[in-house]
């Protein structure tokens, strides 16, 4: 009796499984039926924004994969800090405070006309905290301090939403002794790593002592003393700017020819400090550090002058040389500092100017509502995938704590260190609104 037609297509049927599995893994993966090899697939993606990537991690696991990869980070970071043709501008990072509440608030002005010009960011510091300070911005991760003792230190990426407290060093200040701590952030490209600097300052009243320093290391979270062979004393709280990772202080230095101000920096391959002239700041005149095109630069301007801008640019051959006289058609109230790019960064009174020194015309202007005038703090800001160990995500403020706080101000009441986690105190800042 011959087979019967079923029977004789068991060899079919065997492909149709075949080609099934076939069709299963090719939707496994959506670049296997593309028609562009997977590295222009890679190079595409690297090139688009965190929001974007973020969202494309749940198309598939391979994509998952790649987008989590240490190459793909850097590549993307290296596509995002590049510095961008004329007249476009990088993204800029804000810290202003609140008119009437004094609380921080941290924003991201985003010059492309797609986007929302200024965004308000939820920030890991509480809004509440009296005193914040941005350290500056290196790879996409901020650093932010809290003065004067550097009591709190976090480390925080505004692109992915996470963030990492810092554990403090033992090393803690003597009252009476130490007038504060000076918090710098440094990276190592070598090691991918990221390194805190914490200056420990001596009053100069009681001392000539020059500052001791610590290092802590995102590798192993511990704290590392370093010696002070360039015998300085740092100015400020924090470093003035950071350069591909090298963070720059001005300083006090004392010697055989006096006591006279420099410029002190972290190698960060030597894990060692080492000095720089400065350009020379005259009595009535003001100076501030610049990264201008990832070179060291330097704002100079007379105190009573408010149209005019000496650029100074560092060269590791030549030393410091003035680059141009930047003549501002229009008076401001106070310079902010420059962007990478050269453009210099004013404040008067309706806000933040974006000056064009080449073409001497306004760029972009913003402002940030109910900021303090005289508040504003700006940094070249570019956004990374970078993540460090033991990061959490950055919770939402809650909506009842900005309601409370606004029923407070309302009321004429400011209250630093109020919160609503107590239903007591959150009924009394609605009873009295």
């Amino acid at each position: 009796m011959p087979p019967s037609k079923g029977k004789g297509n068991g060899k079919k049927k065997g492909k149709g499984k075949g080609s099934s599995k076939k069709t299963k893994n090719t939707l496994s993966d959506p670049t296997s039926s593309c028609i562009f090899p997977r590295e222009i697939i890679s190079n595409i993606l690297s090139r688009l924004p965190v929001k974007t990537l973020l969202r494309f991690r749940c198309v598939c696991k391979p994509w998952q994969k790649l987008i989590s990869k240490p190459n793909f980070i850097a590549t993307h970071f290296r596509h995002s800090s590049s510095l961008p043709s004329a007249p476009c501008t990088s993204p800029i990072f804000i810290h202003t405070r609140h008119f009437k509440s004094f609380d921080h608030v941290l924003s991201l002005f985003d010059p492309h006309p797609e986007s929302s010009p200024v965004v308000e960011l939820d920030s890991p510091f509480p809004s509440y905290f009296q005193d914040m300070l941005v350290v500056g911005c290196c790879n996409g991760i901020v650093c932010l301090s809290q003065p004067p003792w550097g009591e709190m230190i976090t480390l925080w990426n505004p692109a992915m939403r996470q963030y990492r407290t810092i554990k403090l060093s033992k090393t803690k200040p003597l009252m009476g002794i130490h007038s504060c701590v000076s918090v710098g952030l440094a990276y190592d490209s070598q090691e991918n790593d990221f390194l805190i600097l914490s200056l420990l300052c001596f009053r100069p009243a009681e001392t000539r002592a020059p500052d001791e320093m610590e290092m802590c290391s995102t590798k192993s979270f511990s704290w590392k003393k370093l010696k002070n062979e360039v015998g300085f004393r740092v100015l400020g709280l924090i470093c003035n700017v950071i350069i591909k990772g090298v963070p720059y202080w001005r300083a006090i230095v004392e010697d055989a020819h006096g006591s006279r101000e420099v410029l002190v920096y972290f190698d960060v391959s030597k894990k060692v400090f080492d000095k720089l002239p400065t350009p020379g700041i005259r009595v009535g005149t003001k100076g501030y550090l610049v990264n201008l095109e990832d070179s060291l630069g330097m704002l100079i301007w007379e105190k009573t002058d408010k149209y005019n801008v000496n650029v100074w640019v560092m060269d590791d051959e030549d030393g410091w040389s003035k680059k141009c006289n930047v003549g501002i058609t229009f008076g401001f109230d106070r310079t902010l500092g420059c962007l990478r790019n050269g453009d210099i960064v004013v404040e008067d009174e309706n806000g933040v100017l974006l000056f064009d020194p080449v073409t001497s015309s306004v760029k972009a202007k913003f402002s940030i509502e109910n900021a303090k005038k005289g508040s504003y703090v700006i940094f070249d800001y570019s956004e990374s995938l970078v993540l460090i160990g033991g990061m959490l995500p950055v919770k939402k403020e809650a909506a009842e704590d900005k309601l409370a706080r606004e029923y407070l101000l309302k009321a004429g009441i400011n209250m630093k260190v109020f919160t609503t986690k107590n239903p007591q105190q959150a009924a009394f800042a609605t009873s009295i609104a």
